[in-house]
C-alpha cells in the first residue's frame, strides 16, 4: 500500500464516500420485514455494484489496485452491515450513512494492516 499522504488521504476519501453511499442506499432499500441473512447477501451484492464506479473513478487518480481492493471490500462490508442492521430495526438515513462510513474506514484500516503483515512475512521468504 502507498504511504504518501496524497494516496493515503485519497484512499480514505474513496472508502469513506463509497461506504457512506452504500450505507445510505442499503438503509433505504432494507427494512425490518427482510430476513437478516437474505438482507446480508442482497446488501453485499448491492454494495459491490454501487462501489464499482467509485473504484474505477478513484482508481484513475490514486492507483487502480490500491483503490480497487479496499473500495470493493468496503462496498461488501458496508452493504452487509447496514442491511443487517436495517433488517433488525429501522435505521435512519443519517445513521445508515454513518454506519457505512465507519465500515469504510474500518475496512481500509484492516486492508492496510493485512498488507503490512503480509509484506513482513514475505520479506522473510524472499530475503
Amino acid at each position: 500500500m502507498e504511504t504518501r499522504p496524497y494516496f493515503v488521504l485519497g484512499d480514505l476519501f474513496a472508502n469513506g464516500c463509497a461506504g457512506a453511499l452504500v450505507g445510505l442506499i442499503c438503509g433505504l432499500c432494507f427494512d425490518p420485514g427482510w430476513n437478516m441473512v437474505l438482507a446480508m447477501f442482497a446488501g453485499m451484492a448491492l454494495g459491490m455494484a454501487l462501489s464499482l464506479p467509485f473504484a474505477l473513478g478513484f482508481g484513475a487518480l490514486f492507483g487502480a489496485m490500491e483503490v480497487m481492493v479496499p473500495v470493493m471490500t468496503t462496498g461488501m462490508v458496508a452493504g452487509m452491515v447496514v442491511s443487517m442492521a436495517a433488517a433488525m430495526q429501522e435505521v435512519g438515513s443519517a445513521n445508515a450513512a454513518g454506519l457505512g462510513l465507519a465500515s469504510g474506514v474500518a475496512t481500509l484500516a484492516a486492508t492496510y494492516a493485512a498488507n503490512a503483515a503480509l509484506r513482513r512475512r514475505s520479506s522473510r521468504w524472499t530475503a
